[in-house]
């Protein structure tokens, strides 16, 4: 993270802010520190969801902020594995997919799925995989690591019993909420993957690879709401990234058109 940049700054100084202010209310340091972290984590997804606008990203932050008013547990660990999927996806590094990306990235996958004795994290690095096989690069050694994937999967989910459904209560104000917020985000990265833009080094970004990195964004936390073991506040991060993103990219649309009337 290059702190040059006055973006990398504030958000450095709003995560310091917010993990103050969770200490200060929760009483417990450890407590601060991550709502702290997961106000950078949140606006580190809506950065990888849309690189193009810097801030919506401060938007998708400021929502996180619920985490102050209810704070359970922060999963730190999945959300930078999911942040990993990702730019592996999208490509937004600019650099090339790596063997030791790919099989790091496939090790910490199978340690989330023993640690918590849950698949799904499986299923969703095979469906990073797929998005992946589609780009070309790196395909048979993609392949392979897709066929040790999915071996885990299959002994974990139908010999170990690592693959649950979740008792949802479809009623809940909550749960409709989040379902479609969720549903209603694939539509908005279909829009969204429209606009240009370009990665880390200044070059321009494949939009299919952007768009299945959003498309895997939301299937994966579709997929833990489902399967996982969520806690609320993580549930709170990935919702606000989606927010942020949608609010700012609604109002940007809007006042394009109005001034261009």
């Amino acid at each position: 993270m290059n702190f040059s940049y006055k973006t990398n700054q504030l958000i450095a100084l709003l995560a310091a802010l917010a993990a103050a202010f969770g200490w200060a209310l929760i009483g417990e340091i450890s407590a601060g520190l991550y709502i702290g972290i997961g106000v950078f984590l949140t606006w580190a997804l809506s950065r990888e969801l849309d690189s193009k606008h810097q801030y919506s990203a401060f938007i998708a932050a400021a929502f996180s902020l619920l985490n102050l008013l209810h704070y359970e547990n922060v999963q730190l660990i999945i959300i930078f594995w999911i942040l990993l999927l990702m730019r592996m996806v999208n490509g937004i590094t600019g650099k090339e997919l790596t063997v030791f990306d790919i099989y790091s990235v496939l090790g910490f996958t199978v340690y989330l799925s023993f640690n918590d004795e849950n698949s799904v994290y499986l299923l969703i690095f095979l469906l990073a995989m797929t998005f992946i096989t589609k780009t070309r690069e790196k395909a048979k050694v993609v392949l392979i690591a897709s066929g040790i994937g999915l071996a885990f999967f299959i002994v974990e989910s139908f010999f170990m019993n690592y693959l649950s459904f979740n008792n949802i209560d479809y009623l809940d104000p909550i749960t409709l909420f989040v379902i479609a917020t969720l549903c209603l985000s694939f539509m908005l990265f279909w829009f969204l993957s429209k606009v240009e833009t370009t990665d880390d080094r200044g070059k321009r970004v494949n939009r299919s690879r952007l768009l299945a990195s959003q498309m895997l964004y939301s299937a994966t936390v579709l997929l833990l709401f489902f399967f996982g073991d969520m806690s609320l506040n993580n549930l709170i991060i990935y919702i606000s990234a989606i927010l942020g993103v949608a609010i700012y990219f609604i109002g940007f649309t809007l006042s394009s058109r109005v001034s261009s009337d």
